[in-house]
């Protein structure tokens, strides 16, 4: 059974590059990307979507939202959602600030900085 991920960043050169290594790394993943959050979001709260994904890649700066507005309205169809849904946050940030902030995010089951490598796809693979 295919597995659904979708990636959410404004960065459409990320969307291809994590979309090649996901191919590498995983069997059976379908990436949906999305550009910006609020397509997510209304994708996740869709009544026409018949499948959830089994996991949200998230950068964390966005243009109109970023990742931190994401999760803020996650939170609340949370509930509504049928299962869990892990989100990895992704990001050229390496503020300690920002690090803190994911710890505190129970949303949030891992950071990974950008640029990817393999190290960092295995961290993703393990939510798969």
């Amino acid at each position: 059974m295919n597995k659904l991920v979708y990636v959410v960043d404004d960065d459409e050169i990320f969307h291809f590059i994590i979309k090649k290594m996901l191919d590498q790394e995983a069997d059976n993943v379908v990436v949906t990307s999305f550009l910006c959050a609020e397509e997510a979001l209304e994708h996740l709260t869709s009544p026409t979507q018949p499948l959830l994904p089994s996991l949200i890649i998230l950068d964390m700066n966005m243009q109109r939202m970023n990742g931190w507005d994401f999760i803020e309205a996650f939170r609340d169809i949370k509930p509504s959602l049928q299962q869990p849904i892990p989100i990895i946050m992704c990001s050229s940030s390496i503020d300690v600030r920002d690090m803190q902030k994911v710890q505190r995010t129970p949303e949030l089951m891992a950071y990974i900085t950008k640029p990817l490598d393999a190290n960092k796809m295995k961290v993703i693979g393990e939510f798969l």
